[in-house]
């Protein structure tokens, strides 16, 4: 009895598997980059926007570390351990904030909070519920703000930690 109707797969010649042993792929592309090297502008401008967003954050975090030293009034190794960690804490309390924010999950109680002090003025909100979702939906923050903030709060942690442990009575 012959078997007519079903082919196995083995048996199937196709232009997928290579019969000969040998595989050719073609390279055109090494990962992102194009044939000729150069970066295309979408890449070098997302490029440009993290360093520029680094480098912001960089500055937001001296900031910071000067308002703390003067804050406390305290230069000592203490008192810059304790600016260092409330450089952590704030850096990744803001880049938690803009996770939860494109994650819709702080959306209800935003929304709520929005109506009620609309309505207490007398206002209406101008959208419902589900287009608020939707508009943060389509206009999410790009990830590599709360990327960067994220990274710059693990960096500042090293010499916090570092810091905290030669304090330390």
């Amino acid at each position: 009895m012959k078997n007519d109707k079903f082919k196995f797969v083995n048996d199937i010649e196709s232009d997928i598997v290579d019969q000969s042993g040998k595989s050719e792929v073609k390279k055109e592309f090494i990962g992102e980059q194009p044939k000729n090297g150069f970066i295309d502008e979408d890449e070098r401008s997302k490029r440009i926007e993290v360093i520029r967003m680094a480098i912001i954050m960089f500055i937001i975090s001296a900031a910071i570390f000067v308002f703390a030293l003067i804050w406390q009034d305290d230069t000592s190794l203490m008192g810059i351990c304790n600016a260092l960690w409330l450089i952590v804490i704030m850096e990744f309390f803001i880049g938690w904030m803009m996770l939860m924010n494109n994650m819709n999950i702080l959306s209800p109680f935003v929304f709520g909070a929005k109506t009620f002090a609309k309505m207490l003025v007398g206002k209406r909100m101008n959208s419902d519920y589900y287009t608020y979702i939707k508009t943060k939906e389509d206009n999410p923050i790009p990830k590599y703000y709360y990327w960067v903030c994220f990274i710059g709060s693990f960096i500042s942690a090293i010499p916090a930690t570092i810091l905290l442990f030669i304090v330390r009575p």
